[in-house]
C-alpha cells in the first residue's frame, strides 16, 4: 500500500510538471534524422518518443531489474531539446555547484575544478533514505559527449554519458546511465519509477532555469 501511494504521488508530480508554461521548441519532422543520429549510439527513441522530443517534451526512460537475488540493475535515459544553442544553455547548466539552488531535492552541491568531482546530497519525502552521490565530470561548456562514473555513494560504479549536441540552432541534451550493484532497500518498480520521474523533472527544470 505504501508503494502504491508513492507511485500515485509521482504521477501527480509528472502531471503538474507537464502543465508548466515554459518556452520550448516545436521542430518539424525534418529534424528527426539529425536527432536520431546523435542519440542512436546511446538509446534508440521510438517513433512516439521522437515526436515528443521534436515538440519540446523531455523523454525519460528508466527501469530496474534484479539479475540475481542479491543485485539490482538500472538503466536510465533522459533527453530533451533546449530552445537555445549549447553555448548559451551550458552557461548555467555548467555551474554544478549551484544545482542545490536549482532543484529542491538536491540539498547540497559541490564541484572541484581541479579534481573535476561533482558531489551532491539528494533527499526527498518519497525516498526511503537520503542519497549521497559523487562522480567525476568536466565542467561542460560546449557540445560533445562526456563520459562519467559515480565514484561513491548509493550508485557507486554507475557509468554514464552526458550528451550535448547542436541540432540546428538548438541544443540536444541527454543522459544515458547504467548501473549494477548490491540490492537496495527499494523495490524495483519504485526504484525505476523514481529515477525515471526525477530524471524527467530534473531535466525539465534545468532547461527552464537555463533559458536566460
Amino acid at each position: 500500500m505504501r508503494y502504491r501511494k508513492i507511485l500515485g504521488v509521482l504521477g501527480i508530480i509528472v502531471c503538474v510538471g507537464a502543465f508548466a508554461q515554459t518556452p520550448r521548441v516545436n521542430l518539424s519532422p525534418a529534424f528527426s534524422k539529425s536527432v536520431l543520429l546523435e542519440l542512436k549510439p546511446f538509446f534508440a527513441p521510438s517513433e512516439g518518443q521522437m515526436e515528443d522530443l521534436l515538440k519540446g517534451d523531455v523523454v525519460s526512460v528508466g527501469f530496474v531489474r534484479s539479475p540475481t537475488n542479491k543485485e539490482q540493475q538500472m538503466m536510465l535515459f533522459i533527453s530533451g531539446i533546449h530552445p537555445r544553442n549549447c553555448t548559451r544553455a551550458m552557461r548555467k547548466l555548467s555551474l554544478y555547484e549551484n544545482y542545490s539552488s536549482y532543484m529542491d531535492f538536491i540539498k547540497t552541491s559541490r564541484y572541484n575544478d581541479q579534481t573535476q568531482k561533482f558531489s551532491f546530497n539528494v533527499d526527498h519525502p518519497l525516498l526511503p533514505f537520503p542519497m549521497i552521490v559523487g562522480f567525476k565530470i568536466p565542467r561542460i561548456t560546449k557540445e560533445g559527449h562526456y563520459p562519467f562514473t559515480f565514484e561513491d555513494g548509493f550508485l557507486k560504479d554507475l557509468k554514464g554519458t552526458v550528451i550535448v549536441k547542436e541540432v540546428g540552432k538548438f541544443c540536444l541534451l541527454g543522459l544515458k546511465a547504467d548501473w549494477r550493484g548490491p540490492e537496495s532497500r527499494i523495490p524495483n518498480i519504485v526504484f525505476g519509477t523514481f529515477v525515471e520521474t526525477v530524471g524527467k523533472i530534473g531535466l525539465e527544470h534545468l532547461m527552464r532555469v537555463s533559458l536566460f
